[in-house]
């Protein structure tokens, strides 16, 4: 009985330090004529959170800053990788890709994640959206999402690590599609 009851309390235990959903990517558009373009505009990255509750918290706003120069660098360093130029202003005289990142954090509750997390209570997610347009017609030629969420996870779970996932997620799926 005592062996049962430590392989349930193992049990549990593991299933709360993992937590981190797998993040699920999904591509809405994808373009073979990308090749066409040399150089790429990074129009905006923008990492946000919509809650009410982030509006006022200065940690929170600091992580979010710091999660999107994260980001920024990362989509930098993959279009760098595929052979884009990085263009320092938009050019609609020349080919030009405008590359927008929107990710919206929920961030959740992470004292609930910690005590019932197991069943969605505090739930954190991740949605990232990746779009490349012509610079030209504004015609979207890729758009690629990411969503990844956290359930539990030890003290709470560590939503700068499903951001991160989320995001390399994200550009592997890009470069498996675009032969990198």
């Amino acid at each position: 009985m005592m062996n049962l009851f430590k392989s349930f309390v193992c049990c549990i235990f593991a299933v709360t330090l993992l937590g981190c959903g797998a993040a699920h990517v999904n591509t809405k558009i994808h373009s073979e004529n990308l090749k066409n373009y040399k150089n790429v505009y990074l129009s905006k990255v923008n990492v946000y959170s919509l809650e009410s509750s982030a509006k006022d918290n200065a940690k929170l706003q600091a992580k979010l800053k710091n999660w999107q120069r994260f980001s920024k660098h990362q989509l930098t360093q993959t279009l760098q990788k595929n052979g884009y130029k990085i263009s320092q202003s938009m050019d609609t005289s020349n080919p030009q890709l405008l590359a927008d990142l929107d990710i919206n954090v929920k961030y959740g509750n992470r004292a609930l994640r910690w005590l019932v997390g197991e069943f969605g209570a505090g739930k954190g997610r991740v949605h990232s959206i990746l779009k490349l347009k012509d610079a030209r017609t504004k015609t979207v030629v890729y758009h690629i999402e990411s969503e990844s969420d956290l359930r539990v996870g030890g003290a709470g779970g560590d939503m700068e690590k499903v951001l991160k996932n989320n995001i390399y997620k994200l550009m592997a799926e890009y470069k498996k599609q675009h032969n990198l």
